[in-house]
C-alpha cells in the first residue's frame, strides 16, 4: 500500500520538491464556478412566490368585498364566462329614480319625498315608502319602510346620462300601539283596553346640533284626543360607518310637541327631549347618547331617570324623593346646597339627575311667576312649584273663589296630594304644608277624616290648629257667610265698586222720563 501511494505522485514533480527553508508547497483545490442556469432558476422561484402572494392577497380582498358589499365586485362578471359568474344574491342591480318608482308602483306602494344623507344629495338619500290605508278618511298614506340608496360608482352605470342607485339598506316600519300612545293620559292603576296599531304618516330629518357622525330622523303620526291631538312617533338613526338604519326610540307627547335636540346637561352634547307635560304639570323625558360595544349598533339613547340615586347620601336621596313627587324647585335648591357641602365630590350621573330636576324647575318657576286671571289657576301654579305660603295668600284673598279652588283640589288626580304628603314627610311641622294637606284632605276624603288627621298630629300647636280650621271654614264659604248679617233679607252675595266716569251708552236707560234722584251714600 505504501508503494502504491508513492506512485500517485511522479518522481521529480515540483510538488514534491522541498522549498527553501525545508517547507513543502501545498496544492490549492480548484474553485467550482456557480452555473448561470442555477441563478436563473432561483430568481424564477422568487418571482413565482411573490406572484402567488399577490394573487392570494387580491383574492382575499375580493372575498371581503363580496361578503360585505357584493356590488363592488360585480365588475368581474364582465370578464368571467357565464359558468363562472359571481352570484350577487338578493342585491339588486342599480336603478334610476324612475325605475325605483315604477317598481314600487307595481307593489302598490308609494314613492315618498327623498331626504339627503349628506351635503351632496345626489350621492345618497333616504327614501320613505308608503302604502295606502284601507277605509281611510285622513292621513291615509301609512309609512311601511325606509330605504337608503347610494350612487353607483361602477363604470357600467357611471357613464350613463341618468344617475343609477343601488339599495344600500332598508328598515321595515310598523305603527305604535294605541295603549302606548295614550299612556301619559291614563291612570297608572287602570287596565289598558284592547289596543290597535296607530300608523306613522310623516318622516322628517332632525336638523342642526344633532350628535354626529350619522343622521337622525323623526317618524311620526297624530291621534285626535278631544279638542286636541296626541303626537307620537319613532326616532331612527342612520349609521354611515355601518350603512344601516336603527330604530332607537318610540315616543309620545299628549300636548302635541315634537321631540327636539337641546342642551340640558353640561357635557357639550345635546340631548333628545320629549315633552309629555299635561296642562301645568311638567313632564320632560331627556335621553342621552351613550356608546355601545356592538358592531352594528355602536350607540343608544338612554333616559335620565330619578328611580335610583346616583349617590349614597341620605340628603341626596330625600331631594330625589321630593323631585319624584313633583316638587322640582325645592328639590333643585336642596341639591345645590348638597353639592356645595360636598365641595366638588360629585359624579357625572348625579349632575345629570340634578340637570333634569333643574330643567323641570325652570318650567314650574315660569308658571308660578305669571299673572293668572283665575285664582284657582294661580293657586295650582304656586302649589306645583312648592310655594305653599304664596298659594295660601291667594286663597285667603279670594273668599268668593273658595268654591272654585275647592273644585280644583277635588279634581286633582293625586298630583297635589303626593306633593303635600312628601313635603310633610320631609318637614312635618311646617304650617303652610299642614294647611294645604288638610284642605286637600277635606275636599277629597271628607271633614271627619280631616279632623281625625289634625287630632293625630303630635306637634301641631293650638294657634296652628285654629288657623287651619279657619281655612277649612273658608273652603265651604262659611267665612263669607259670617261677614253677612243673618237678618239680611237678600240671598245675593256680591261686592260693589265706585265708578269715577260714567259712559251713558254702556248703561240701560230707564223707561221713565223722570230723573233719578240719589239719596245719601248712593253713587
Amino acid at each position: 500500500m505504501a508503494n502504491r501511494s508513492r506512485k500517485l505522485t511522479p518522481k521529480g514533480s515540483k510538488l514534491n520538491q522541498p522549498r527553501a527553508g525545508g517547507m513543502k508547497r501545498v496544492a490549492k483545490k480548484p474553485q467550482k464556478k456557480l452555473k448561470r442556469g442555477s441563478w436563473l432558476s432561483s430568481m424564477l422561484a422568487i418571482a413565482i412566490l411573490l406572484s402567488s402572494a399577490s394573487l392570494i392577497t387580491a383574492f382575499a380582498w375580493i372575498s371581503v368585498l363580496f361578503i360585505f358589499n357584493p356590488d363592488q365586485v360585480s365588475w368581474l362578471n364582465k370578464i368571467l364566462p357565464a359558468w363562472a359568474q359571481i352570484p350577487l344574491g338578493n342585491h339588486e342591480r342599480p336603478q334610476t329614480l324612475k325605475q325605483i318608482q315604477l317598481d314600487l308602483s307595481r307593489k302598490n306602494q308609494i314613492f315618498g319625498e327623498t331626504l339627503p344623507l349628506n351635503q351632496n344629495a345626489k350621492n345618497s338619500f333616504l327614501l320613505p315608502v308608503f302604502q295606502q290605508r284601507a277605509n281611510c278618511q285622513s292621513d291615509c298614506e301609512e309609512l311601511v319602510e325606509l330605504r337608503v340608496y347610494q350612487l353607483s360608482e361602477e363604470l357600467e352605470f357611471k357613464s350613463q346620462s341618468e344617475n343609477y342607485y343601488y339599495l344600500a339598506t332598508q328598515l321595515p316600519v310598523t305603527g305604535l300601539e294605541e295603549s302606548f300612545v295614550i299612556s301619559p293620559l291614563r291612570d297608572e292603576t287602570s287596565e289598558p283596553d284592547v289596543s290597535i296599531s296607530l300608523p306613522l304618516t310623516e318622516v322628517q330629518r332632525f336638523e342642526g346640533g344633532t350628535p354626529s357622525p350619522g343622521v337622525w330622523f323623526d317618524l311620526r303620526g297624530k291621534r285626535q284626543q278631544g279638542t286636541g291631538a296626541i303626537t307620537y312617533g319613532q326616532v331612527v338613526y342612520y349609521n354611515p360607518e355601518r350603512t344601516n338604519l336603527l330604530q332607537m326610540l318610540s315616543w309620545t307627547s299628549p300636548n302635541g310637541q315634537l321631540p327636539k335636540w337641546q342642551q340640558v346637561t353640561g357635557d357639550g352634547t345635546k340631548e333628545l327631549v320629549v315633552d309629555q307635560s299635561i296642562g301645568l304639570e311638567p313632564h320632560l323625558q331627556v335621553y342621552q347618547v351613550k356608546p355601545l360595544k356592538l358592531f352594528l349598533k355602536p350607540i343608544q339613547l338612554e333616559a335620565i331617570t330619578l328611580k335610583s340615586s346616583a349617590l349614597k347620601d341620605s340628603a341626596y336621596q330625600n331631594a330625589l324623593s321630593i323631585a319624584r313627587s313633583g316638587l322640582w324647585t325645592p328639590a333643585f335648591e336642596w341639591l345645590k346646597f348638597i353639592k356645595k357641602q360636598r365641595k366638588g365630590i360629585w359624579t357625572e350621573a348625579a349632575q345629570a339627575q340634578m340637570d333634569l330636576i333643574r330643567f323641570h324647575s325652570q318650567l314650574t318657576k315660569t308658571q308660578a311667576e305669571k299673572t293668572w286671571a283665575s285664582p284657582s289657576q294661580e293657586v295650582l301654579a304656586d302649589l306645583i312649584d312648592g310655594r305653599w305660603g304664596k298659594a295660601l295668600q291667594v286663597f285667603e284673598a279670594s273668599p268668593h273663589n273658595a268654591q272654585e279652588i275647592a273644585t280644583l283640589l277635588k279634581a286633582d288626580e293625586k298630583r297635589l296630594w303626593n306633593r303635600t304628603a312628601e313635603a310633610l314627610r320631609v318637614n312635618p311641622n311646617r304650617r303652610e304644608v299642614q294647611a294645604w294637606f288638610a284642605l286637600i284632605s277635606k275636599v277629597q276624603q271628607g271633614k271627619e277624616h280631616t279632623n281625625s288627621w289634625l287630632r293625630a298630629q303630635p306637634k301641631i300647636t293650638k294657634d296652628n290648629l285654629a288657623y287651619i280650621q279657619g281655612l277649612l271654614a273658608r273652603l265651604n264659604g262659611e267665612g263669607t257667610k259670617s261677614q253677612i248679617s243673618f237678618t239680611h233679607p237678600s240671598q245675593i252675595v256680591g261686592t260693589v265698586q265706585p265708578i269715577t266716569q260714567v259712559t251713558n251708552t254702556e248703561w240701560l236707560q230707564p223707561n221713565s222720563s223722570a230723573d233719578l234722584q240719589l239719596t245719601d251714600n248712593q253713587v
